[in-house]
């Protein structure tokens, strides 16, 4: 009778470990699955979950390494294989709309050429009030408003109003002989507030998003005066800014390129090692 009972707890512990080794195995199978199907992260939770549930199971959990390691490559091929299509669409829309631009560097002490907007480029002395839209090569977008007349605005920004009734505006930048600069030129007052992509975010996606609406700009700050936005100049702001966003996702895309490329050369390093460390076990 002692024999029995001392027996069956080891027997109860066989049972356990088996059935454990055998859930472990059907968790791996249903990874397997998954990884073939091509769910490959659904796939990664259920080998998490193995060593998570399992982590007795080394045989099972190696398996799951293994899988793992495969898991990644296809994943990381996959996603170079979206990457190199946004990339590939987004340099070729990037190259078409540069040739609607002029490649425009003042003296060679510019460091940086800008993309000018043909039709646009500014010719001698200022003589009109206007807006100006540039994009140096390396996609940074500046908008200018320009002020030209007889008496003073002192204006620090702008706001933009449709027809319809909405509306928007750029920070308020403080007059500091730089990005606010005013002087005299003969009897006329000119005043130029220079605003980055950021600063002036809000006009641009007013204007870009109706390119073929009638705008209206208010110089703000100081003395108010309305400035009427031709058509040109719309279309200036509206590719100007397209141009800068396209800068900024082909640099993202070309960055996650580089990165998948490296996590492939990783998982590929690594399944080698495993394979390898398996080979030499089964010797």
């Amino acid at each position: 009778m002692r024999n029995r009972l001392f027996l069956l707890p080891l027997l109860l512990l066989v049972v356990a470990c088996g059935n454990n080794e055998k859930q472990a195995q059907e968790m791996y199978n249903q990874a397997e699955l998954l990884y073939n199907q091509g769910d490959y992260i659904a796939a990664t939770q259920w080998i998490d979950s193995i060593s998570a549930t399992y982590p007795q199971e080394v045989d099972v959990i190696r398996q799951g390494m293994l899988l793992q390691c495969h898991v990644n490559q296809k994943r990381y091929e996959r996603e170079l294989i979206e990457v190199d299509s946004l990339y590939n669409a987004a340099t070729a829309e990037l190259a078409s709309l540069k040739g609607r631009f002029e490649l425009v560097r003042e003296g060679k002490e510019q460091t940086l050429a800008n993309y000018i907007y043909k039709g646009t480029r500014p010719k001698g002395e200022v003589k009109r009030s206007e807006l100006r839209v540039q994009v140096t090569e390396k996609g940074d977008l500046q908008l200018t408003s320009v002020y030209c007349g007889k008496s003073k605005l002192n204006h620090t920004g702008i706001s933009a109003q449709l027809a319809d009734g909405t509306f928007a505006q750029t920070a308020a930048i403080a007059y500091d002989g730089g990005k606010n600069y005013r002087y005299k030129s003969g009897d006329d007052v000119v005043e130029m507030v220079t605003y980055n992509i950021t600063q002036c975010k809000g006009v641009l996606d007013l204007i870009a998003e109706n390119p073929q609406a009638k705008c209206r700009v208010k110089y703000t700050g100081g003395k108010s005066q309305d400035l009427n936005i031709d058509k040109l100049t719309r279309k200036a702001i509206a590719n100007s800014y397209r141009m800068a966003q396209l800068f900024v996702i082909t640099d993202s895309l070309q960055s996650r390129r580089e990165y998948g490329i490296i996590q492939l050369e990783l998982a590929d390093r690594q399944l080698m090692k495993l394979q390898d460390k398996a080979a030499e076990n089964a010797k």
